[in-house]
């Protein structure tokens, strides 16, 4: 990866960005791959149902769509023990028709674990490029465990990131303020110096992870919403029109 590089003046930013449907996804998705590996191990559930059940493992376990005012600061606790067990806790809600699943949940862990399955999103790179064109400070800052450091780190497109901040690493996970506060004072110890809140943005996919939280922070930050949906999904209420981008190349422009 990139060295890092002072920040001399405030055109130069630190930027976070988001890793899962940000910057890369899984192909074929998460959902197929879910429901193809459960059918191996004997699930009778349709593709629709570990779609639902998925959605609601999130919110139980991974705390998705909670905001953080609701939240204590620091119990959102992670580590590479703690985001195992709750995957593995996570493939026993969603496959709540198998008695056993713990084979099931090892074949799911290797195969997210294997760079192969994953992909970087053509606009991720054409971003990635212009941020470091500009002179930008770029990481990654994601709810993860150590897999995505290997992972990344497989992907040319992604060598420019000057460093990857997974929540394993980090000992907290979004949107739990101590994560935020905990990143940026490792990227101020990358470069050598404090960074003022006005010179760090954020931007992803999680509307409560990647905009809300670092808004609390009274950093920037913006919406990736490549879906575009006609309805306005939970959460988005009060997200301003010039925060919400459709494609992770206009970026660097609203940086200008």
């Amino acid at each position: 990866m990139a060295t890092g590089l002072n920040i001399s003046s405030s055109s130069q930013k630190v930027i976070l960005l988001d890793a899962v449907s940000t910057l890369i996804e899984t192909h074929p998705s998460v959902i197929e791959v879910y429901h193809q590996v459960g059918l191996n191990f004997g699930s009778s559930l349709e593709q629709h149902d570990v779609r639902r059940r998925f959605k609601a493992a999130r919110r139980e376990l991974f705390a998705v769509d909670t905001s953080a005012n609701d939240q204590i600061e620091g119990a959102l606790i992670s580590s590479d023990a703690i985001e195992r067990e709750l995957w593995r806790r996570f493939i026993e809600f969603v496959f709540h028709d198998l008695p056993y699943t713990t084979d099931l949940f090892h074949a799911l862990w290797d195969f997210f674990a294997d760079a192969d399955n994953w992909r970087v999103y053509p606009d991720a790179v054409a971003c990635l490029a212009q941020l470091k064109r500009q002179g930008h400070y770029v990481a990654i800052a994601s709810n993860f465990d150590s897999r995505l450091i290997p992972i990344v780190g497989y992907f040319e497109d992604l060598s420019a990131l000057d460093n990857v901040f997974c929540s394993a690493g980090v000992g907290f996970r979004k949107p739990d303020p101590a994560f935020y506060r905990e990143v940026i004072d490792r990227v101020s110890r990358d470069l050598g110096a404090g960074v003022p809140i006005g010179d760090i943005v954020f931007a992803g996919d999680c509307i409560e992870n990647d905009f809300w939280g670092p808004r609390r922070m009274g950093w920037s930050a913006f919406w990736l919403d490549r879906r575009q949906p006609r309805s306005q999904p939970k959460g988005t209420e009060g997200c301003p029109k010039s925060c919400r981008i459709v494609s992770l190349e206009q970026l660097p422009d609203v940086l200008k």
